[in-house]
């Protein structure tokens, strides 16, 4: 890796992780009133050090990471009581949307030749959620009552194209996350992907009205009216036709893929589109897609190829879950809880960019997964050189860049041009391409 590359990036770290910024951050929440040794910049920068790099069960762990980092001897209730304070999950939560305007670059692109050039943002939309401590339930009410009192769920919708988050919704387990979809009028040329919990008639009237393209997946106990149906070879069944999903469901093909035309009444007059029917062997179950993108310009295959990405953001969450610490945490305080979450956030936000400029820079396909196990072992020089203001900054970025270069490549490329994400075009954007 060339050291300009290293010098470009470590440039971008000083702005996003920027001392004057984030301890004007701090007293624009009312986190900090007075800076002291636990500044907001440098708790800031220790958290996310320490959810990146280790595992984390209490605030003992988060601690000794920060001694370790600044080389200082901050005892424990010092750094609870900042971390207690009501303004901390408010401070950290702006800290990552901070790193989310700073740090998101475009990773991948569909080649020109593919149908799906033309969106100019792919949407992936889905939640994680996760059990705390039972004590917490008056705050954070989970829908399992008996095995998880207290959970949250975070209501995410993710780019495709730059792998990262565009929106974050933290709330309790207990909402319901249809209403977390993004604003219809915000999908103009652009295409949005959900599971069937994301089900929502209106919802896809709404995105085709205002210009945008959808790939929903429909509830088995739908009951749409059939106007067309037709095989993926051309056949058309028209003793289905004009009538309802529900009366022909037990005479659906398990050989075949069907591509339909529906249509549901509507207070405005009626609500249609494209819906293809697949059988899942593995399940046992049929699939339905539903879909406004144009039959004659997106295959059945495509349609099926493309709404397999949605798998992206499953990876995503594990990735948090995994290797940036998003779990259940040893506190029975919820600005506690809820501001290690967005710590959690903010490192796996980092990871991810480093990951996306060492493969862009690298001119190498790598594995976001792989960035993210092998981070752990370079993020804490690099934070050192960061809150200590050290002129070894470029050289740590530099070592970091070529560490991943050989240690996170992607296992089988070519597997992904065949069934991967590549199959409809999909690659990395190469700086040296």
């Amino acid at each position: 890796m060339e050291k300009k590359q290293a010098i470009k990036l470590s440039r971008q770290l000083k702005r996003t992780f920027c001392e004057k910024t984030l301890n004007a951050l701090g007293k624009h929440v009312g986190f900090c009133r007075r800076e002291r040794e636990l500044t907001p910049y440098r708790l800031c920068l220790g958290l996310v050090e320490a959810m990146g790099v280790s595992e984390v069960a209490s605030i003992a762990d988060i601690q000794r990471s920060y001694n370790a980092l600044r080389a200082s001897n901050v005892q424990y209730k010092p750094l609870h009581n900042q971390l207690a304070k009501p303004q901390f999950p408010t401070f950290m939560r702006y800290v990552c949307t901070h790193l989310l305007q700073q740090l998101t670059v475009k990773a991948l692109h569909f080649s020109p030749g593919s149908a799906f050039a033309r969106f100019k943002r792919i949407e992936l939309q889905d939640g994680t959620s996760f059990a705390l401590k039972p004590s917490l339930s008056e705050y954070y009410p989970g829908r399992f009552t008996r095995y998880s009192p207290a959970a949250v769920e975070l209501h995410v919708s993710l780019d495709l194209l730059t792998e990262q988050p565009r929106e974050i919704t933290l709330t309790p387990d207990v909402h319901s996350e249809a209403q977390y979809l993004p604003a219809p009028e915000s999908l103009t040329n652009c295409l949005v992907m959900g599971d069937r919990g994301y089900f929502k008639k209106e919802y896809l009237r709404d995105v085709a009205h205002h210009g945008g393209s959808f790939i929903i997946k429909g509830k088995a106990n739908m009951a749409p009216t059939i106007i067309t149906a037709v095989t993926d070879d051309g056949v058309r069944r028209k003793r289905w036709e004009n009538k309802s999903l529900k009366a022909v469901r037990a005479k659906l093909l398990k050989s075949k893929p069907m591509d339909m035309d529906v249509q549901w009444p509507d207070k405005a007059g009626v609500i249609s589109c494209r819906m293809i029917v697949s059988w899942n062997p593995q399940t046992k179950t049929y699939q339905y897609l539903l879909t406004n993108l144009p039959r004659d310009e997106f295959s059945v295959q495509q349609v099926m190829d493309a709404y397999r990405l949605r798998w992206q953001i499953e990876l995503l969450f594990k990735e948090w879950k995994s290797y940036a610490n998003l779990h259940v945490f040893g506190t029975n305080n919820p600005a506690i809880a809820e501001g290690l979450i967005w710590a959690s956030l903010c490192s796996a936000i980092m990871k991810r960019y480093c990951a996306i400029m060492a493969q862009a820079l690298s001119a190498s396909p790598l594995s976001t997964r792989k960035a993210a196990m092998c981070l752990r072992h370079v993020l804490p020089a690099i934070f050192c050189a960061l809150l200590n203001h050290s002129r070894t900054l470029t050289q740590r970025v530099q070592q970091a860049l070529n560490y991943l270069e050989s240690n996170a490549k992607r296992a089988h490329p070519k597997r992904d041009a065949l069934t991967g994400r590549a199959k409809l075009g999909l690659v990395p954007v190469l700086c040296a391409a």
